[in-house]
């Protein structure tokens, strides 16, 4: 079937369905890109399960889309007799998020599925806590992370507390896929639920557990004691739900913070900000001039969901330097490796896209370090094989994308954990004298000028996506072999599930899920390209090495602009 005939079969579909959304259809209809955006598809799940643009349609965010993706996981959930175990459902900050939650819990108790949903907003790792601590079979949260504020998303995890394992997020896909009545559901009345104990409000009890338990993590109390006073902190939760949990570690610890109180409520426009992203600049705006007028020295930011952590220190000349993701992960490995007890199986884990830096910090340790797929499911797969085998003790995990973990206990990434072992880190450091930035200066010097970027080419609607799926087809029908006078070694396809040396030609399988990723490893260096899983967005990680941080950045300079070049010329064709 065409793409006019899909989009007109399911404009149809609405319009027979919901006679009380005539109006705002028909007004649809009057833009026809609109209109084909909107319906020309079903949203689909990525590597962090549904998320898009709110507005009517199925391919848009909304009561509807949302209740068909609950409907998939009841459904999912009667079929492998898991329907008698409890889901927990949490919700961020963003525009329809609690109505959303509310509706999945109470569709799910239509269906005689028993909830445990948050009574008020809560984070991401909050999320994955609670399903651990009660034994959940499943859980949603709704969020869209940090995506500009015209989005919103449906996060969907396992048992295990991690984001939905590939083999039962196809079988769910598939539930999903077959709920055809998604249009006509009925949730069950909330009196009702509550009375039946279908639905059960969660509050400060499970707070409480989640703050002791993150706190227990803590081993360098003589440092924090001593030092924590001599910390100033900015913090800005860009008008998510990381007020309250943040705020209560910095308390614990004894560090002094203030907040950035114009972005301190939640908002789900998240006013003055294009996206609540801790990766982008603007998103500390505030938070430096707040606190070069308080003479802080640490800023704090995280996203809406509170499951990424963004850093900003004073440089040598007592600039702000807003740190990378990498940079962040590799000074918490380096800090955990250094002052926890390390044995022959301890490891840490980290995407195939986050800093080669790490991997040398793990080798002078004696860490094994795993390499997993972009996606923090996939970090929390390996803890949970460890935890079930009782083989291998698990130190760390992070990506790129500002995602830290330091305990079992949650099972994706937690700023507000990231938030106490950075404290801690920060109170180590300042006990030999040196900031943060002296610390990473010293992890530069110690292994390595490994300057590492993201490029991200942003493009949206239909024509957008084609453009990301031809240049990544391009790329594979016509390969490149050098890129701004670093010659490739390694070339690797992660769909084709091949690494080739190019030199000889010789192929070794690549033993990783297979997912639509290209990489090109080259002496000191890697450039890897994705389509984003989540965005329309295609992606560039790079990495190259120089003799001292000026070169590192001027090679990488080079080498982005040089990727620019050529992924616009082939999503152009």
């Amino acid at each position: 079937m065409d793409t006019n005939s899909i989009v007109s079969q399911n404009y149809a579909a609405w319009r027979q369905a919901l006679p009380a959304l005539a109006d705002e259809l028909s007004l649809l209809a009057e833009d026809p890109a609109q209109l084909s955006d909107s319906f020309y598809r079903f949203l689909e799940f990525g590597t962090a399960g549904m998320r898009g643009v709110l507005g009517l349609g199925t391919n848009r965010m909304n009561l509807y889309t949302v209740r068909r993706a609950t409907a998939g996981l009841a459904r999912y959930l009667k079929k492998t007799g898991q329907a008698g175990g409890r889901v927990a459902i949490a919700y961020d900050s963003r525009q329809n998020s609690e109505l959303f939650a509310r509706d999945t819990a109470l569709l799910l108790a239509a269906f005689g599925i028993q909830s445990l949903l948050y009574s008020t907003l809560h984070s991401v790792p909050q999320l994955s806590y609670t399903i651990l601590k009660k034994g959940c079979v499943a859980g949603v949260v709704i969020t869209a992370s940090h995506n500009p504020p015209e989005y919103n998303g449906y996060k969907l995890y396992g048992a295990d507390g991690g984001q939905m394992a590939e083999q039962p997020a196809r079988e769910v896909t598939a539930c999903i896929e077959a709920a055809d009545d998604y249009l006509t559901l009925s949730p069950m009345a909330e009196a009702e639920a509550v009375k039946k104990g279908l639905l059960t409000y969660l509050g400060a009890e499970m707070d409480a557990a989640y703050y002791a338990d993150v706190l227990s993590l803590v081993r360098e109390r003589d440092a924090i004691r001593d030092y924590a006073p001599a910390f100033r902190a900015v913090y800005t939760p860009l008008f998510g739900t990381g007020r309250a949990p943040v705020t209560h570690m910095l308390s614990a610890l004894g560090i002094r913070y203030s907040l950035v109180e114009a972005q301190a409520e939640p908002n789900g426009h998240f006013p003055g900000l294009s996206a609540p992203n801790p990766e982008n600049p603007e998103a500390f705006s505030l938070a430096i001039r707040q606190a070069d007028a308080e003479g802080a020295n640490l800023i704090l930011a995280t996203d809406p969901d509170c499951d990424r952590l963004g850093v900003a220190v004073r440089n040598a000349a007592g600039a702000w330097q807003i740190l990378t993701g990498n940079e962040i992960g590799c000074l918490l490995l380096e800090h955990l490796a250094s002052t926890r007890p390390l044995y022959p199986d301890s490891f840490a884990v980290k995407s195939i896209v986050s800093s080669l830096l790490a991997d040398r910090i793990a080798a002078a340790h004696g860490v094994q370090m795993r390499q997993v797929l972009t996606g923090f499911k996939y970090i929390a797969q390996q803890i949970a094989q460890s935890v079930s085998s009782g083989e291998g003790h698990f130190l760390f995990g992070f990506e790129e994308s500002y995602g830290f973990l330091g305990g079992t206990f949650v099972r994706d990434k937690d700023a507000a954990m990231a938030t106490v072992l950075l404290a801690e880190a920060a109170c180590c450091y300042a006990r030999r004298g040196m900031s943060l930035f002296d610390a990473l200066t010293e992890l530069y010097k110690k292994y390595g000028f490994v300057r590492e970027e993201v490029l991200s080419l942003t493009r949206g609607g239909q024509e957008g996506m084609a453009q990301i799926a031809r240049a990544v087809a391009s790329l594979r029908a016509q390969p490149i072999r050098e890129l701004a006078g670093h010659p490739f070694a390694i070339a690797a396809d992660y769909e084709a599930g091949v690494s080739t040396h190019l030199a000889t030609g010789l192929t070794s399988p690549i033993r990783l899920p297979r997912s639509n990723v290209l990489s090109y490893s080259f002496p000191g260096g890697r450039l890897v390209i994705r389509p984003s899983g989540t965005e329309p967005k295609l992606k560039a990680y790079l990495a190259v090495e120089g003799k001292d941080a000026a070169d590192a950045r001027a090679q990488a300079d080079a080498l982005r602009a040089a990727v620019e070049e050529l992924l616009t010329a082939r999503m152009q064709g």
